[in-house]
């Protein structure tokens, strides 16, 4: 049996002396795993599609729940993401993400073509790849059932104005007043940041997205409990 899906490889593992297993995150399936054979060979044809980010139209042998890559036409490579080392771990960071937060068989289209959209951007788009990392992870936990909130305190729904306090336990934002004491004090800069990656318009020069970058790594900590290698290093290299 054939199977043809459109996926973005997340990573994979050597299997033998010349073979790989790839965690591939499809449109119609979800994170597939897959054989793909003599891909560490020199010269290998589908060596490509064997590639971290890897965006292609992959064609399957399936038997039983057994998958083998046979075929492989390449949509887009991102390049550009294997000759910046920030691009490359903000990619690496969203591929995370998917890894943990996306288990196998679970479809969402609505995440895949965020996760393309995200990848094209950090590669060649203007905004910045720091930048558009924070609008990925704003929607991509949106849709994941771990939105986060910014209209506002979150209990007395008022315009905060003064000090802005943080609960990931709900991912809302509270002012003094209604703070309960759990979670941590956040700078409006920050705020103000992912305000504007919610809206899509967050820009990499923006004082707020390296420290949007820092919340969203306490969130994901404290309230998933799932810690994300690329964006650790990438927030210690951006300093």
């Amino acid at each position: 049996m054939e199977e043809k899906m459109s996926g973005i490889v997340l990573g994979g593992i050597s299997f033998g002396e010349n073979d790989k297993i790839l965690k591939i995150f499809t449109l119609e399936q979800g994170v597939v795993s897959a054989k793909i054979k003599g891909v560490k060979k020199a010269g290998a044809k589908l060596k490509f599609a064997s590639e971290p980010f890897c965006f292609a139209e992959f064609i399957f042998s399936k038997r039983g729940d057994l998958r083998t890559v046979i075929g492989a036409s390449l949509i887009e490579s991102f390049y550009p993401v294997r000759e910046d080392i920030s691009k490359y771990f903000c990619a690496g960071a969203i591929v995370e993400f998917i890894k943990k937060f996306y288990r196998e068989d679970i479809v969402s289209p609505e995440t895949f073509f965020t996760v393309v959209s995200a990848l094209k951007s950090i590669a060649y788009g203007d905004i910045g790849a720091k930048a558009s990392l924070v609008n990925f992870f704003v929607s991509a936990l949106k849709i994941s059932g771990f939105a986060l909130s910014f209209n506002g305190c979150s209990k007395c729904e008022g315009e905060i104005d003064g000090r802005i306090f943080f609960d990931y336990r709900s991912g809302a934002f509270y002012c003094e007043k209604c703070f309960d004491g759990t979670g941590r004090e956040v700078s409006i800069l920050t705020y103000k940041a992912l305000q504007k990656a919610e809206k899509g318009v967050l820009e990499e020069n923006d004082e707020g997205t390296l420290k949007a970058l820092k919340l969203i790594e306490y969130y994901l900590e404290m309230r998933a409990d799932e810690n994300l290698n690329s964006l650790k290093e990438l927030i210690k290299i951006s300093g």
